[in-house]
């Protein structure tokens, strides 16, 4: 297949199954983006990966974004539309599926960021926080800080979390 039509197809199944997480758990629908996701991953997998090594890379990121996630959510800095109950401080399920469906750009739609790491840190502090905005605007996430603060800590996290996504990436041997 066309590696230009490859990273098409992938990005647009990412952002397809992003905006059903959003909007799924913004409409009381919890369930809707993490299933949208489950498709794009299959397909993602089934059409376009041959290593087992990139299957281990998200489900990883899976693992370490949902405890970045929760971290944020315990803390109190922000609430989560879609959690499991109110008990459960545990970041939700279409959290999880986003973390997995970005780490299934990382070696395709997303690989041109790859060895920039200055460009991972911008990107991570620029549209780290674009992302949870836009969240929030949609009603999927509701801040305890002001904007500029919540802000300030999700540019932090992200402008940390990207390049790690990356050197774990490079770790498994899939940046060749």
């Amino acid at each position: 297949m066309n590696p230009k039509l490859k990273n098409i197809i992938n990005i647009v199944g990412f952002y397809i199954g992003w905006w059903g997480c959003v909007l799924g758990a913004a409409n009381d629908m919890s369930y809707l983006g993490p299933t949208l996701m489950l498709v794009f991953l299959i397909a993602h997998f089934y059409l376009f990966v041959s290593s087992k090594q990139e299957i281990y890379l998200v489900l990883i990121i899976c693992f370490l974004g949902t405890v970045i996630d929760t971290i944020l959510f315990f803390s109190g800095l922000f609430v989560y539309a879609g959690a499991y109950s109110n008990e459960l401080l545990i970041a939700p399920l279409w959290i999880t599926a986003m973390w997995a469906g970005f780490a299934a750009t990382v070696n395709h739609s997303m690989s041109w960021l790859k060895d920039k790491w200055a460009l991972m840190v911008i990107c991570g502090v620029v549209f780290g926080p674009a992302a949870f905005y836009t969240g929030e605007k949609f009603g999927a996430i509701d801040f305890s800080l002001s904007l500029l603060y919540s802000a300030m800590i999700i540019g932090f996290v992200y402008g940390v979390a990207m390049p790690g996504i990356y050197y774990l990436n490079g770790y498994l041997g899939l940046d060749e």
